[in-house]
């Protein structure tokens, strides 16, 4: 049986302005944090000329768990490869998956701005409706 009540329909254009609000400050945060990883990968390929595995697999753990904060599961799900990676001391994957998760950075980048311009659409929805 279908149910025509509306009370819990909170799409988009219904939502209310402080959930929007904090919708689009997560939005700036994981984009701070996609923006910054990068050059945390960096790091880890420049650890790596050392040698020093044990470093590389707590920085990998760290973006696992920030990832999966941040609801990035596809880069949480690599960091934990590139941590297991370090336990194994393969460079050859170690690069590898920094390769990978560069890529997923950029999708990942390109998903919530396209997210960012639809909420900003809703919004303006809203205060002009």
């Amino acid at each position: 049986m279908e149910s025509n009540d509306k009370t819990f329909d909170l799409s988009s254009n219904q939502r209310p302005q402080s959930e929007l609000d904090s919708d689009q400050a997560w939005a700036q945060l994981t984009s701070k944090y996609l923006h910054n990883l990068p050059q945390q990968l960096d790091e880890i390929r420049t650890i790596l000329e050392i040698k020093d595995y044990p470093a590389i697999k707590k920085c990998a753990h760290r973006i696992k768990g920030t990832s999966g904060t941040y609801h990035l599961e596809t880069i949480s799900q690599s960091a934990a490869q590139l941590e297991r990676s370090a336990d194994t001391r393969d460079p050859g994957t170690i690069v590898a998956v920094i390769n990978k998760v560069k890529r997923l950075v950029e999708i990942e980048t390109r998903r919530l701005d396209s997210l960012t311009v639809s909420s900003i659409d809703s919004s303006e929805r809203i205060t002009d409706g």
